[in-house]
């Protein structure tokens, strides 16, 4: 986008709002388990709650949720985000998915972590995740390989993405997300956020939320966020991990926790897999950095609850 366009764009987007219109834009997982999907919707009053607004219709063709037939699925609003991009009352909507029967996808986990919360009786109380990524241009180059990550001056700032950290970070405390720490890490281009300690769920929604809210702030600044480990542009071995607050949780029980989640996770050649026992938490690392959260702390409670 050159100069004009932006000034164009944001002589738009800072036009006032009608009184009594809110937008909604409607923010889903499609079929590919890594991709967002957004639709926006006026409310003709800022008074809206999200029981209020009804299912949103798709097409699961173009969604990469059609495995015949059926095209016609749902994203049903479950959680309200301040919408950093318009402010105001406006709002991002997070949704599941289900079929046109009503059923839930097979994208939606989140669906399958809440059912396995309620089925289960040991819990764990509270998770951190922290998620790594690394900022590339849109052929999946680098910003640049000549600046180390760690120099101070600007030049060396943009090149390994401040600009667009500060932004990000901005963006998730105004939208509501629990963003408690972002850093540059061992490479050029490369940050790590952590979100959290949350319960199960909540955790899961923010790491998803953060991850568009990433994605999006991105493409204001011509980048993209890369959230997966691949040898063909350059970007280093991720080390996104799952930090599990286990202060209640007894040493056999963590030791149940690893075998299972090793057994499932093992013949994954894709899902590298480390776990480190602690005397207070559990942390699960060298996962892909797209994994999806819901799955892995649904495992987790499985694990916690199967026989000794």
């Amino acid at each position: 986008m050159n100069h004009d366009q932006k000034l164009i764009g944001d002589t738009l987007r800072n036009l006032p709002q009608p009184p009594g219109k809110v937008q909604l834009m409607h923010v889903y997982v499609d079929g590919t388990l890594r991709n967002f999907r957004t639709k926006d919707r006026t409310w003709p009053s800022k008074e809206v709650k999200v029981d209020d607004l009804e299912l949103l219709e798709f097409c699961g063709s173009a969604t990469d949720f059609d495995v015949g037939d059926l095209a016609d699925y749902y994203a049903k609003p479950i959680k309200f985000y301040n919408d950093p991009f318009r402010g105001g009352n406006n709002k991002l909507v997070f949704c599941e998915t289900y079929s046109r029967e009503g059923l839930p996808t097979f994208a939606n986990n989140r669906y399958r972590l809440g059912a396995a919360k309620n089925s289960l009786e040991h819990r764990i109380q509270n998770y951190t995740f922290q998620q790594s990524y690394t900022i590339t241009r849109k052929n999946g180059k680098l910003l640049s390989y000549n600046n180390s990550a760690y120099d101070s001056d600007s030049k060396a700032d943009f090149c390994c993405g401040r600009e667009i950290d500060q932004a990000f970070y901005k963006a998730c405390l105004y939208a509501g997300v629990n963003l408690t720490s972002s850093e540059c890490v061992d490479s050029l281009g490369k940050w790590q956020f952590t979100i959290g300690p949350l319960s199960e769920v909540d955790m899961c929604d923010d790491v998803w939320m953060s991850r568009f809210l990433l994605t999006r702030v991105a493409e204001d600044f011509g980048v993209v966020a890369n959230f997966e480990t691949s040898k063909t542009n350059g970007v280093t071995p991720n080390s996104s991990a799952l930090l599990l607050k286990t202060d209640t949780v007894i040493p056999d029980e963590r030791l149940r926790i690893q075998d299972a989640l090793l057994c499932q996770f093992i013949l994954k050649e894709t899902k590298h897999l480390k776990i480190q026992s602690r005397q207070h938490n559990i942390l699960i690392s060298d996962l892909n950095a797209d994994i999806d959260p819901y799955s892995i702390v649904t495992k987790v409670l499985e694990a916690l609850n199967s026989p000794s």
